[in-house]
């Protein structure tokens, strides 16, 4: 693997539209690296598997194409997942993300102004926590398909508003679907997540308005200004509303995730 052979194969015209790249075997250094990385669009897949890759090495194109799989991801960072776009399947092995780290991307996802990856597997290496994973979110566990189910901000232009968080065997598997899009995971099929999405949306309406509530509060023990109690009123009608709501889901919240009961 020497910068010489990469500049070689890459160059040649029969080998411009390629559609998948593997590396395996032997080390690469980072200017290897580069030419491969330089390729990047989303037509294209890569597989780098018993190939070490630096410590360290960065580049801005390493998730942008379109199926990524990286044996050794010990260099992949959190950063990394942020510039996912409109990515097909990402596969990290051997990785050194954190349930925090995955707590955070979750939280990115939701915000994001696009669509990112429609299914992220990452290894599990340590044990992934719930509690930690969705620490802060709204998560709905779904009816029928044991998936920790998340929405996207509705303000975003998304094709894929819902994501479902799971644990198959060593694996930690993130998938993002659209919201009546029927589920199909291996030969079952599975009905939309839509119900659950409703829900969710309604569960991050009573977070919305508790947080509303919380602020008005604060601002009324130096200020009872008749404008800001009668805000009060109506969001203290607005919340009772949305619970009333959700009381005919028959909800439980139980360590901070919302179940069917």
């Amino acid at each position: 693997m020497t910068v010489e052979f990469f500049k070689e194969i890459l160059a040649e015209p029969a080998l411009k539209y390629y559609g998948f790249l593997r590396l395996d075997g032997e080390e690469i250094d980072a200017e290897c690296l580069d030419l491969v990385m330089e390729t990047a669009n989303s037509y294209r897949d890569l597989e780098i598997m018993g190939t070490k890759v630096p410590e360290g090495y960065y580049h801005e194109n390493a998730f942008k194409f379109n199926d990524v799989a990286y044996r050794h991801a010990e260099w992949v960072r959190l950063e990394h997942l942020f510039t996912l776009r409109d990515s097909f399947v990402i596969t990290l092995e051997k990785h050194s993300l954190t349930g925090f780290d995955v707590n955070t991307f979750i939280k990115f996802w939701i915000e994001s102004d696009h669509d990112m990856v429609q299914i992220l597997k990452l290894e599990r290496r340590k044990k992934f926590e719930p509690a930690i994973l969705f620490d802060g979110i709204i998560v709905l566990v779904g009816r029928n398909v044991p998936f920790y189910l998340v929405a996207a901000n509705t303000t975003k232009q998304r094709k894929y508003q819902i994501m479902g968080v799971g644990w198959f065997g060593n694996i930690i598997r993130m998938y993002s679907w659209e919201k009546d899009q029927p589920i199909k995971l291996g030969n079952r099929v599975f009905e939309s997540f839509e119900p659950e999405y409703k829900v969710l949306m309604i569960l991050n309406k009573k977070k919305e308005l508790e947080e509303e509530l919380e602020k008005i509060q604060s601002i009324l023990e130096t200020n009872q200004d008749q404008n800001v109690i009668k805000k009060k009123n109506a969001i203290s009608r607005e919340l009772q509303s949305v619970s009333v709501e959700l009381d005919n889901y028959k909800l439980v919240l139980r360590d901070g995730i919302y179940r069917y009961t």
